[in-house]
């Protein structure tokens, strides 16, 4: 423990010196700022009916610092040091900076752009890069390693190995950031020769790739109150680099302008992604239409991820009344798969939500929230079994509400909030497996002293879950909460209490009960304008009604921190 107390002590010493530095006054601002601080904690813990799961006697030491450097560049530090384990942490694995100045903006190292949805869209790229806006033309160009190679070995074996890709993106368009028109193509391909030949396997199947994209976005405003929008994207992908060409037939200037870029192949595929919206918003009310259609297997090596194959058609209307006291908004929708119709069965989904909220004073209001999601199947390529069919609905619904009194000197708040999902499935053969109902309900009352600092509040909940073949639980009690500020408002205390009346009952049909007790109290004194002591205690006791997770925990911590 002594040499601990001296970490301890020496770490006190640094922090003191820094502070001592810092607030020098200066006669300008530096063009470096350092800021960070150190924390010291030392606790107890204690356990009864299960194994710890912390030290007995835990202790440590950390600190953080921050150096700031002109140009809004940030170098964060941070270091962890004590008996349940150590750490030291700093951004130099991915470090790479944006500086902007007027119109132009320069990218250099480690750097995420996004030029449009379906092209260059945010994937991590170590390269350079500009972005230039003068006065109305768009311009943007990035170049870089957007995937860095990975070899593997026959003594590792789990490690998925990856060639080193290398891509460009350019971009050209006309506008202001919200009425606009971009061009973007995007090149990237992987080098054949940046890894060994990669092992093949039944679950990992591992080839170089090539891609180009050509894409078009637009947000455009008509007459003050029409906007549209359109995404879209023609992607040629080469799934293997290495497979035979295919001659491009054709010799207009489009053809030959691509094909110096690009050489398609038997394994690439040309796909198509495209979303479009157009939305009217007047004074009191608005409605967007919105539709997406994304091929099967739609890829871009400027993102990391698409869901393709899926075609989409939705309407979002909403409407204010009472002078903006009452609105309302909502949303449908439908959504298929099988666009090309290559699947055993083709899925449908719908998804239809509405808002509402009322406000018709500062001290009441109320808001509903609704939300329904279907899915079905259809046969595709094959029949349909019975007891395979997915048809499912889930809807869920949520009201809250809220009532104030307020005076000069007390804030007393009223809250009652209820919330339903159900879960229903169409399929008669899988319902009695998969039907479940959660309801929850929470009456709460809040208040505050504003001038000495004296708070409560009370929490009464009730939860209830109803799952398949006769199971459920349920979860119900009181939780009470105080707070209070002493000294001038330099010493903070707070405790909390919960307790968790607990019932299951289990596939037998048995009611298990149990109860949760959860307590906790807290106190913080700031010692001067950067140093503080705050102390913890937190207590657990937890009863399922099974006699073996039956168990009690108990820990406390004091900590000192000081910041620069």
């Amino acid at each position: 423990m002594r040499p601990t107390l001296h970490l301890l002590l020496f770490g006190f010493w640094l922090s003191s010196t820094a502070l001592a530095q810092t607030d020098a006054p200066t006669k300008k601002s530096l063009p470096v700022k350092v800021s960070g601080g150190l924390n010291a904690y030392a606790g107890f813990y204690t356990a009864s009916g299960i194994s710890a799961r912390n030290q007995p006697s835990p202790f440590g030491l950390s600190g953080s610092v921050t150096v700031a450097l002109p140009g809004g560049i940030s170098l964060p530090f941070s270091a962890v040091l004590g008996n349940q384990g150590s750490s030291f942490r700093q951004p130099f694995n991915q470090f790479g900076v944006s500086p902007t100045y007027k119109w132009a903006t320069v990218h250099a190292g480690y750097r995420n752009v996004s030029f449009s949805p379906f092209t260059l869209a945010g994937h991590t790229f170590l390269g350079g890069g500009v972005e230039l806006n003068p006065g109305k033309l768009r311009l943007g160009a990035v170049y870089g390693r957007f995937n860095k190679a990975i070899s593997t070995n026959l003594a590792e074996p789990d490690i998925i190995p990856a060639y080193q890709r290398t891509g460009y993106a350019l971009k050209i368009g006309y506008g202001k950031s919200d009425n606009y028109v971009d061009l973007i193509m995007l090149r990237a391909k992987d080098d054949t020769a940046s890894i060994t030949s990669a092992p093949q396997s039944v679950s990992q199947t591992v080839t170089p790739a090539e891609n180009m994209v050509v894409g078009l976005t637009s947000r455009l405003l008509i007459l003050k109150h029409i906007t549209v929008e359109v995404d879209e994207a023609v992607s040629a992908y080469t799934r293997d680099v290495r497979s035979s060409l295919v001659s491009a037939e054709g010799s207009n200037a489009v053809t030959r302008f691509f094909g110096k870029l690009f050489t398609p192949r038997l394994s690439t595929q040309l796909t198509q992604a495209t979303q479009a919206a157009i939305g009217y918003r007047g004074k009191m009310a608005g409605i967007k239409l919105q539709y997406k259609r994304i091929d099967p297997n739609f890829q871009t090596m400027g993102a990391y991820y698409f869901q393709s194959d899926i075609e989409s058609y939705a309407i979002a209307p909403n409407l204010s009344l009472l002078e903006g006291k009452l609105r309302l908004s909502g949303s449908y929708g439908i959504q298929y798969d099988n666009l090309v119709n290559n699947k055993n069965a083709r899925t449908g989904r719908s998804i239809g939500s509405l808002i509402v909220s009322y406000n018709p004073a500062t001290a009441f209001g109320i808001d509903v929230q609704l939300s329904n999601y279907g899915i079905s199947q259809q046969a595709g390529l094959r029949p349909i079994i019975d007891t395979l069919k997915l048809a499912q609905n889930n809807f869920s619904a949520t009201v809250n509400t809220r009532y104030t009194l307020q005076s000069e000197e007390v804030v007393s708040l009223f809250t009652l909030s209820a919330t339903r999902q159900q879960l229903s499935d169409l399929n008669q053969r899988t319902a009695a497996f998969t039907n479940n109902t959660n309801t929850n309900l929470n009456l709460g009352y809040f208040y505050q002293q504003i001038k000495n600092g004296l708070g409560a509040n009370l929490l009464l909940s009730y939860t209830q879950a109803d799952m398949a073949q006769g199971m459920n639980t349920k979860f119900y009690g009181p939780t009470l909460g105080v707070t209070k500020n002493f000294l001038t408002n330099k010493l903070n205390t707070s405790a909390n209490a919960s307790y968790l009346i607990n019932q299951q009952t289990n596939l037998n049909g048995e009611t298990l009960n149990g109860q949760v007790i959860n307590a906790s109290a807290n106190a913080g004194y700031q010692v001067s304008k950067r140093q503080n002591l705050n102390l913890q205690l937190l207590y657990l006791n937890s009863n399922t009604g099974v006699a073996e997770q039956r168990y009690n925990e108990l820990r406390g911590t004091l900590g000192y921190g000081i910041s620069f």
